[in-house]
């Protein structure tokens, strides 16, 4: 039986998508799922790619705004760049991050990258490789009328 890697693997095999740069499929959590040019620094860019996309989403949800599928991450020049979409939304959470150079039309690049996202979410539906489980929403807190007297001597502050 093959694993999620394998599977992204032969999709992405499939699909003959060629980009100057570098093309990851990263866990919501950090971890490296699938790397078109596996190397040492394979797994740093994973987890730089879930470290910007958690502080891109507070921000965002500083601002009031929701963070869901709509959004995506963006750092460009006219020819540079770094983009990051979520492949899925739900846990867990799956990210296409593109990492490119000398583009002539990044517009286009970005667009092949999130159609391509969109595939990588059906051929992941269509076969089942993941569970989907609808984010927790958290119903009460434990403590929710603790005072910050309770809070030094349960800490021991």
């Amino acid at each position: 039986m093959m694993n999620l890697h394998q599977h992204i693997h032969e999709f992405m095999s499939k699909e003959g998508f060629d980009l100057q740069g570098r093309l990851l499929v990263v866990r919501g959590d950090g971890v490296l799922v699938w790397d078109a040019k596996n190397d040492q620094h394979s797994q740093s860019l994973a987890a730089l790619t879930c470290a910007v996309w958690e502080a891109s989403a507070a921000m965002a949800q500083a601002a009031g705004k929701v963070v869901d599928h709509d959004f995506r991450f963006v750092f460009d020049t006219s020819e540079q760049g770094v983009v990051i979409y979520p492949v899925r939304m739900y846990s867990p959470t799956l990210y296409l991050t593109a990492v490119y150079q000398d583009v002539t039309n990044p517009a286009f690049l970005k667009r092949q990258i999130k159609l391509l996202g969109e595939k990588l979410s059906q051929y992941i539906e269509t076969n089942k490789l993941m569970k989907t489980s609808a984010p927790r929403v958290r119903e009460g807190y434990l403590f929710s009328d603790i005072t910050d007297a309770e809070m030094d001597r349960l800490f021991g502050l």
